[in-house]
């Protein structure tokens, strides 16, 4: 019984419907520009829809319209996130460069991606990890995920994806940890050069 209960109490964590119109895109924007304001000013205990809805400068209804609660706006604001970084990727991977100058773009991308603003990024995995979020779905997942595997077949690891997801997950977490705990590190440009090497060597060993 308090099982279904504890189900019962957990927040949708999806948008309650997309923007089509114009204005109706410029809402969904300030509500989630006005969120980020709040997270990187007061903190995500601070984040509430009342608060998010005066800075946003909409009414209440309106973001209800679009939102069911602030776990909600939180994710939508991390898949967006998630979503330009995969783009790179895939766009990286379609290229004619060698499997070493994939490698060192993605890496490079990530790296500049989260020193764009770090302290949002360390408040998403933070967070994230808090409210039991698991990795952030795009619409670029698909794409990537195909690409990723077929490229990591062409290397020397039998199995595709147990290797992919090895070395995405050393990467974002070294880069996450070098912007936490040694921010000298994460603006060294050679962090990207021995996440590369760590990266190739594995995939190639």
């Amino acid at each position: 019984m308090a099982s279904r209960r504890a189900k019962a109490r957990k927040p949708a964590l999806k948008p309650r419907k997309s923007p089509v119109q114009e204005r109706a895109q410029a809402t969904v924007d300030a509500i989630l520009q006005a969120s980020t304001y709040i997270l990187k000013k007061d903190g995500y205990a601070y984040l509430t829809t009342n608060r998010i809805a005066e800075k946003a400068g909409v009414n209440i209804a309106s973001l209800y319209q679009y939102f069911p609660n602030k776990e909600a706006i939180f994710v939508e604001l991390l898949r967006r996130h998630a979503e330009a970084g995969r783009r790179m990727s895939t766009q990286v991977l379609e290229g004619k460069w060698s499997s070493k100058a994939k490698v060192e773009q993605i890496i490079a991308g990530t790296i500049a991606a989260h020193a764009v603003d770090p302290e949002l990024h360390r408040i998403f995995t933070v967070e994230g990890a808090r409210l039991g979020l698991k990795r952030a779905e795009t619409d670029a997942d698909a794409k990537l995920v195909e690409q990723s595997e077929q490229w990591v077949k062409t290397t020397r690891r039998k199995n595709a994806k147990l290797a992919l997801w090895i070395a995405d997950t050393a990467v974002h977490a070294v880069v996450h940890a070098a912007f936490a705990e040694h921010p000298e590190y994460a603006r060294s440009p050679e962090l990207a050069g021995e996440l590369s090497q760590l990266v190739l060597r594995y995939l190639r060993r």
